[in-house]
């Protein structure tokens, strides 16, 4: 697995020679003298983090940081000020910078703080992103929030279940509590593209009662980043038909746009409420 790339920005040459001796073990690094030359190399290297110094020529620190903090592309690239204007430190943090470390700077202090800053940069960036199964019904591929989702199952036998609407007719017995079984194809208002022995059983939990779609297809679960999700209001009217009512967001995937539902949309508390009631073994 290649290294993060660091970019280190300094217009001392000593600076720039201890800060790559201390770190080019762990990294891949890049140098710039001054920030204008570091505004040129950032969009090129998108660097995982940019340690600044302030005072430099040609354009200071402040207003590399600044820069960045306008250009959402490169916004998420955390900046560790180094510099001996320990009195900045504050506004520096104020202004977007994610750590500040004074001068003169020591190997064992500069390499842990690189870790945490690049350690926190990661969390923040999946802050927000949404881990998704998709499953495929007929012609239709969509997601389901992992979270919500127990266990995957092959086609199994089921019992009749006469209560509810013709997408929700058949039952099936899981570790011996009786699980109703949702057809999200009937749901959907499409037809099954896989005989009933291929299909595959998604195991949701909602308020606390199992349920089971049934579906023609599951895909190995995937993480969805933040940016690459429209949530329903950023869809304008495009936000209709079947789905609308558990529509969470589309995803930008490979594959073309696909939507994610809440499965638990699918069904009304009262009909969820009734069917728990009704279920082989409930209680009187």
């Amino acid at each position: 697995m290649s290294q993060p790339h660091l970019l280190l920005v300094d217009d001392s040459e000593a600076v720039l020679a201890f800060e790559r001796a201390a770190l080019s073990r762990h990294y891949a690094i890049s140098t710039a003298l001054n920030g204008r030359e570091a505004l040129e190399k950032i969009p090129q290297l998108l660097p995982a983090a940019i340690l600044l110094d302030l005072s430099m020529p040609e354009m200071d620190g402040d207003e590399v940081l600044a820069q960045l903090q306008r250009m959402p592309a490169l916004k998420r690239i955390p900046v560790i000020i180094i510099s001996s204007e320990k009195g900045r430190a504050e506004a520096c943090l104020l202004a977007g910078a994610k750590a500040f470390l004074a001068k003169p700077i020591r190997a064992e202090d500069l390499l842990p703080l690189v870790e945490r800053v690049l350690t926190q940069a990661r969390i923040d960036g999946r802050a927000g992103n949404l881990a998704v199964l998709f499953v495929s019904v007929g012609a239709l591929e969509l997601g389901l929030p992992l979270e919500q989702v127990r266990s995957v199952l092959h086609q199994t036998a089921t019992q009749p279940l006469p209560l509810g609407p013709s997408y929700l007719r058949e039952l099936l017995t899981l570790h011996g509590e009786p699980v109703a079984v949702l057809d999200l194809a009937r749901r959907l208002g499409t037809e099954h593209a896989q005989p009933r022995l291929e299909r595959k059983l998604v195991v949701i939990e909602n308020d606390g009662v199992l349920l089971a779609l049934c579906v023609d297809a599951v895909r190995d679960p995937e993480e969805i980043p933040a940016a690459f999700l429209l949530r329903p209001d950023q869809l304008g009217g495009s936000q209709h038909g079947a789905l609308r009512e558990a529509l969470l967001a589309v995803a930008r995937t490979s594959r073309g746009p696909l939507p994610i539902i809440d499965p638990r949309a699918l069904l009304s508390r009262d009909l969820l409420r009734k069917l728990a009631a009704h279920l082989p073994g409930a209680a009187a």
